[in-house]
């Protein structure tokens, strides 16, 4: 990615950036932040993954999709200029948000990392501000069995003079985050806006930023994070802490109600762990069968719990819809209203 970056001669250079990382909630963060900038006159170009339904989405600005024409014309830039090199899609992805973010000369871009931080290809920035959002179990097999070793990988987006705000569930491994809102079972976009909210007011030191404008940001939040729709919930929880930050929310928002709960997961996820902190909330666990290839089959959860049903997303007509990014995808299939 260094050398893709010098050779495309530095285009993120051209705009200043706030860099942000973390396990759960740097997607809403960064929403938030972009929105807010927005809002205040800014345009201002948002650079998110994983999408829903198209790679599209996660090049915006002003939460507007990068066309289809500048995509494949910058593409084929970027292609012509790479074959030599070993790249993945990521890179590819991460090449084209900023060539594009150069090309409309945004004000400001916000920058979400992929996965990790130390080693992402969104870490070749030097931003005006880092952020990293929490501190969690997910995507051990490539980051390291350890929160310890965790918590290494994600504050290497983390630069000298660089300021850093750190959120509350980031601070055994930062003894300075910001403190966690009130509430034992506080609804998790509130730690979002707190995190958002603290980097939006040191940006307000250095740029003209109204605080109506901060917040009309702070309401903003990415679709399908306990996004209520009719009589589902749709919540892109993947990994433990999200789960318990997911239960949290149902709690806050119908305290003492249980749900149905429809799941499926990813391979690399633990999925035993999900479903056991899902199970005291839930009026009954079902698993999605024939949702994406890339999720783990019903048939292989039931071998650890074999109570579990397995159903088709369309029997869904009242409950939870978690555990992957890929069933938001599947569901806009088969319903096509979620963009």
């Amino acid at each position: 990615m260094q050398a893709l970056d010098k050779r495309l001669t530095f285009p993120h250079r051209s705009f200043p950036s706030i860099h942000v990382a973390g396990t759960n909630g740097k997607g809403s963060v960064a929403a938030k932040i972009a929105a807010a900038l927005e809002f205040q006159g800014y345009k201002t170009g948002l650079y998110t993954s994983p999408h829903i339904s198209s790679f599209q989405e996660r090049i915006c600005i002003h939460r507007k999709m990068i066309p289809q024409s500048d995509a494949l014309a910058i593409l084929s830039s970027l292609f012509d200029a790479t074959e030599d090199l070993t790249l993945s899609f990521f890179d590819l992805i991460t090449a084209l948000a900023f060539t594009y973010f150069k090309q409309e000369k945004v004000d400001f871009a916000v920058i979400e990392t992929g996965l990790g931080g130390r080693l992402d290809a969104t870490n070749v920035i030097h931003p005006i501000l880092s952020i990293i959002t929490s501190i969690g179990w997910d995507h051990t097999h490539l980051l390291g069995d350890t929160l310890e070793k965790i918590a290494r990988e994600k504050e290497g987006i983390v630069k000298p003079n660089i300021p850093l705000v750190a959120g509350p569930s980031a601070a055994p491994f930062y003894p300075y985050a910001i403190p966690a809102p009130p509430g034992e079972n506080a609804f998790f976009d509130l730690e979002n806006q707190s995190i958002a909210k603290t980097a939006l007011l040191h940006l307000q030191k250095q740029i003209p930023i109204s605080n109506e404008a901060i917040q009309r940001g702070l309401q903003i939040r990415p679709r399908c994070r306990f996004e209520i729709r009719d009589r589902l919930i749709l919540d892109v929880a993947h990994n433990p802490d999200a789960f318990k930050k997911l239960v949290q929310a149902l709690e806050f928002h119908f305290p003492g109600r249980k749900f149905p709960f429809y799941m499926a997961f990813s391979a690399d996820k633990n999925w035993k762990q999900c479903i056991e902190i899902a199970q005291p909330h839930a009026s009954e666990i079902f698993l999605l069968k024939g949702a994406y290839p890339r999720l783990v089959s019903p048939e292989v959860i039931q071998a650890q719990f074999p109570s579990l049903k397995s159903v088709s997303l369309e029997e869904a007509k009242e409950g939870v819809i978690c555990g992957s990014f890929y069933i938001m995808n599947y569901f806009n299939e088969i319903y096509n209203d979620l963009l």
